[in-house]
């Protein structure tokens, strides 16, 4: 009933994120905060980070962009995803994007959105 460490793959975990602006790379991204093995104190938690961000929303002080969500990590969370991922890329899932292959995903997707327009008139 504790402050965990929100990557500890070896536990189930209740984990508080922000999205907010990251200055190295200059873009808005998701940051794990905190994380809880105690969904009651992680609740408490999730609960003041939102009135606190509502606050400084109201405020101006926050930007329109900044979000705190919250999810329940299972074991092996990130080492799931890695193994997902290297899977897909195994299989041929990610294709090399050039020009050709964007002109014909175009075209595919304008005879998708056509075909589907002149079925349900």
């Amino acid at each position: 009933m504790a402050e965990v460490d929100p990557f500890n793959d070896e536990i189930v975990r209740y984990v508080i994120k922000r999205h907010k602006y990251d200055p190295e790379t200059k873009h808005f991204r998701w940051f794990y905060e905190i994380a809880y093995d105690n969904k009651r104190e992680y609740e408490r938690k999730f609960d003041e980070l939102g009135d606190e961000l509502e606050a400084r929303k109201l405020s101006a002080q926050a930007h329109f962009k900044e979000e705190v969500s919250g999810q329940r990590l299972e074991v092996g969370y990130f080492q799931n995803s890695q193994t997902r991922r290297r899977d897909q890329q195994e299989q041929g899932a990610y294709r090399e994007v050039n020009w050709r292959n964007r002109i014909v995903f175009f075209f595919q997707n304008r005879n998708t959105r056509w075909r589907f327009r002149f079925r349900r008139r």
